[in-house]
């Protein structure tokens, strides 16, 4: 049985963050659509290959939580 966050092909989305040297950051590449985590990795070390990186993570889309957006309001820095 899917996930409940999964589309109707059973897909989930996921978020891919690589660095391409250890001194950068890390940073978001891109998203990719798969039906488990094991697949996730696999699409992603494909889908950018066109790169030799130092890291290469994936994370479900559903495991961010927004900290300040246009829907919830704040203020980031010092009081």
């Amino acid at each position: 049985m899917p996930p409940d966050n999964a589309d109707s092909n059973g897909n989930m989305t996921f978020e891919v963050f690589g660095r391409d040297q250890l001194e950068r950051p890390l940073s978001h590449i891109g998203s990719i659509q798969a039906p488990n985590q094991d697949l996730a990795v696999a699409r992603a070390r494909f889908m950018y290959s066109e790169r030799q990186w130092v890291e290469l993570c994936v994370a479900p889309s559903e495991s961010f939580v927004a900290c300040l957006s246009p829907v919830r309001r704040g203020s980031i820095g010092m009081a």
